[in-house]
């Protein structure tokens, strides 16, 4: 087996856990690179749902396609549990920490628009990291 593709439980302590901590680095850079911060986030008119927002549609592809790829890569070389943590966790704190940081609104939807994205991205993750992960049993 490719010595990158080693289970993390095999490695030794320090190895595993630097992985899992660059994994998460790049799940947040991803985030940070693909949907880029706006503070001045404002609503387009009085009491509406929607702000203004510098987040694009190929960012938010391209977001989608980084965080499966982690997701696969630590499916195949770590527990799901682990895998949830390091790939989904990372975007979903740093989507809170962005949506709360915006001043209150009078329909203030965020804490549910924050919920439904962390579910998607954490249902994603899940699968992708249980079909890489069986997908790499039966080619072993």
């Amino acid at each position: 087996m490719n010595a990158t593709l080693i289970p993390l439980r095999h490695t030794a302590p320090l190895p595993r856990y630097a992985t899992r901590l660059l994994g998460a680095a790049l799940a947040a850079t991803a985030y940070v690179a693909c949907l880029p911060w706006d503070l001045r986030n404002r609503a387009e008119t009085a009491g509406a749902l929607n702000e203004t927002t510098p987040v694009t549609t190929s960012g938010a592809v391209l977001l989608a396609l980084s965080l499966l790829t982690l997701a696969a890569y630590f499916g195949i070389r770590d527990r799901l549990a682990w895998t949830l943590l390091v790939v989904a966790a990372p975007p979903a704190t740093l989507m809170y920490v962005s949506f709360d940081s915006h001043p209150a609104q009078d329909a203030n939807a965020w804490p549910l628009a924050w919920a439904f994205c962390t579910l998607v991205m954490g249902v994603g993750v899940l699968v992708t990291a249980g079909v890489a992960r069986s997908a790499a049993r039966r080619n072993a």
